[in-house]
């Protein structure tokens, strides 16, 4: 399975929060956290560590995304301590993340769609593995340049 996720590029996004305003107007409460005026969403994980531990299986997953059922959810927040990234949250009882919208009418992510910088991009497991290459080869690159001039 090629899973999909959210990813920022912290340095493109402007601060607007406009993800986190059309999350809201989608769903009624942001699921999206944020951490030192960056945007933090939930990594969808394979083996969910929320899902893991919720001791009333309160999270499922649908389409290999973790999902809460607000009507078995006891807001215990042992799903939070869990989280590596810090992306779930507890609100009125109930835990919150993201899910992509597939909860939604949304096809695609109400987040990427209202980011005017570009800055969220939905990608494939795979995409992510192709940006981290390029990025290594950057790096290196550079390394290059520095130490090895002319």
């Amino acid at each position: 399975m090629n899973a999909k996720i959210i990813l920022i590029n912290p340095e493109k996004c402007a601060k607007c929060f406009d993800c986190i305003n059309k999350c809201e107007e989608v769903h009624g409460i942001s699921r999206i956290k944020k951490v030192n005026d960056i945007p933090i969403f939930c990594m969808q994980c394979e083996k969910a560590p929320c899902k893991e531990i919720c001791p009333v299986n309160a999270i499922y997953l649908e389409e290999g995304i973790p999902i809460v059922d607000k009507n078995k959810c006891i807001g215990c927040a042992m799903c939070v301590l869990a989280c590596p990234i810090g992306a779930i949250f507890v609100k009125d009882g109930v835990a919150h993340k993201c899910t992509l919208c597939l909860d939604a009418d949304n096809i695609f992510p109400a987040c990427v769609e209202a980011c005017r910088d570009k800055a969220i991009r939905l990608v494939t497991e795979n995409e992510i593995e192709e940006l981290k290459k390029e990025n290594l080869k950057k790096i290196v690159d550079n390394l290059k340049d520095k130490f090895f001039e002319g």
